[in-house]
């Protein structure tokens, strides 16, 4: 089958077997938006046929304009190609990241940091001891499926060199751009912190036994190897579900006293020091937090909005200080704590209607609509979008009581709180709170993307021993197998 593919670089002629649009695009390394996995769900993955359009689908005739739809507009997940197709497509692009934290390099050299997320890739270029530029971009693996497990089963299914060649092509591609822009024709080394299934897919390994009992990661401990003629160096694993990402974020951390730490993602990752003893625990979240999965939902980027707050009127705050395109994961988060805060929302998360609402503002009870609660410039809190995030707090708290009573700790008399995820910089402490997010009572540190800023520290030798000898000392405890973890994750999902 024989399809032209119109990008902003030309044209690109395409030979294939797979019908579905959206992987052809993605193995043939055209990266387009695609937040839910190929679902139909975010309605990101638009492209334009440019000839014969095919008949549009439910999801497209229900949120695409008649305009929209008479142009050839669909949606990339929801077609499949047929020999002759011309269509046009609007690439997904990096964008800039703002990255707060000090480097520690031995030489002047040319370094790569990297965090590979389940959603959303981080890299920063160091050149003499300072970053250069640093960029997010979407794990564009994620047509394959929103989560790790969706992911090692298409591995399983297909073939694991499907999803290591698109996510190396694409990183290969970035950085080969990256170096022609700014002049540079080697790069000395690059520090890898991810989770053990992208670690996996990105050395080339089969993450096959990450998926099933007991739950084995190829490879534990630091690992090194070449990868496209670079030195590459992971920082340790520790379990099937604890990753580099975490042991890397570590270095944020004050080690010498009892700390607690969560990496709150599309995974989430507990670490426990508690006299001289350290833990570590991980769960499934989802990718709600990161912008995906929910409604006008969108990576931390121009347009989004990440915080909300209210006082005589709703103010949203919005990246770049523009109209609001859709909304963030910090965003999210405080808009739902507003939301809690003033009795908008039920206990089971029900979004009531204004006549169900007593005794709050008037310009706040004016906002909710059919759609949802209206944020800004059309862009709504949905009822599905509570519930997504209700999915991750539900796991967090669930996995986290459980860790906390099987540890002989007095986890109450912990000062030091750590929180770590991308969207953590933008949150105030109180939307954590009001959200209902965490039940911490002590104060806490936010760090955001912990995993980057770790790696920025690790091209000194001395942080690698650190982090390997103090990686060593940790205690992985499963449990989201544990009889308790459903239970539990049910009763959180409810706000109090």
């Amino acid at each position: 089958m024989k399809v032209t593919v119109k990008t902003k670089s030309g044209m690109l002629k395409i030979e294939t077997q797979n019908k579905n649009i959206l992987e052809t695009l993605t193995e043939n390394s055209i990266f387009i938006n695609a937040y839910c996995g190929g679902r139909g769900l975010c309605r990101k993955c638009k492209i334009k046929y440019l000839n014969n359009p095919p008949s549009p689908c439910l999801i497209e005739s229900q949120y695409f304009s008649d305009d929209e739809l008479k142009n050839g507009i669909r949606l990339a997940c929801m077609h499949e190609l047929e020999d002759g197709n011309f269509i046009e497509v609007f690439e997904s692009k990096p964008s800039f990241a703002k990255i707060d934290t000090n480097v520690c390099t031995d030489e002047n050299k040319n370094y790569i940091a990297l965090d590979i997320g389940t959603t959303t890739i981080t890299m920063a270029f160091i050149g003499n001891g300072e970053i250069v530029e640093a960029f997010n971009m979407l794990n564009p693996q994620i047509v394959f499926g929103a989560d790790v497990m969706s992911r090692i089963a298409y591995s399983d299914e297909h073939s694991n060199k499907i999803l290591s060649d698109v996510l190396n092509n694409g990183l290969k591609n970035t950085i080969d751009t990256l170096m022609s822009k700014n002049g540079i024709d080697k790069i000395d080394k690059m520090i890898v912190s991810a989770n053990p299934v992208m670690l996996s897919f990105f050395f080339g390994f089969n993450p096959h036994s990450i998926g099933e009992y007991p739950y084995k990661p190829p490879f534990s401990g630091s690992f090194s190897a070449k990868w496209n003629g670079i030195n590459a160096y992971s920082p340790p694993v520790i379990s099937a579900f604890v990753g580099s990402d975490i042991t890397a974020g570590l270095l944020n951390v004050d080690l010498a006293n009892d700390f607690l730490f969560f990496d709150i993602g599309t995974n989430c990752e507990f670490v426990v020091k508690c006299k001289d003893k350290v833990f570590a625990a991980s769960v499934p979240g989802g990718p709600a937090l990161e912008g995906f999965g929910i409604d006008y939902g969108m990576m931390a980027q121009e347009g989004a909005i990440e915080r909300v707050s209210f006082d005589s009127t709703l103010q949203c705050s919005v990246i770049g200080n523009g109209k609001a395109r859709g909304i963030t994961g910090s965003g999210l988060i405080s808009s739902i704590a507003l939301l809690n805060k003033y009795g908008i929302m039920d206990k089971s998360g029900r979004m009531l209607n204004a006549w169900e609402i007593e005794n709050i503002p008037l310009p706040l009870l004016n906002r909710i609509k059919k759609e949802g609660f209206l944020l800004e410039n059309g862009v709504y809190l949905t009822q599905n979008s509570i519930r997504e995030f209700q999915l991750v707090k539900g796991a967090l708290r669930a996995g986290f009581e459980i860790l906390r009573n099987k540890i002989q700790c007095d986890i109450n008399k912990i000062e030091k709180i750590y929180i770590s995820g991308g969207f953590t910089k933008r949150l105030l402490k109180d939307d954590i709170r009001d959200s209902n997010l965490l039940d911490i009572k002590g104060d806490f540190v936010s760090l955001g993307n912990s995993s980057i800023n770790g790696s920025m520290k690790l091209f000194c030798r001395e942080n690698v021993e650190k982090i390997e000898e103090f990686a060593g000392r940790m205690e992985y405890i499963e449990i989201a197998n544990e009889k308790q973890f459903q239970e539990l994750y049910i009763k959180y999902m409810d706000f109090e």
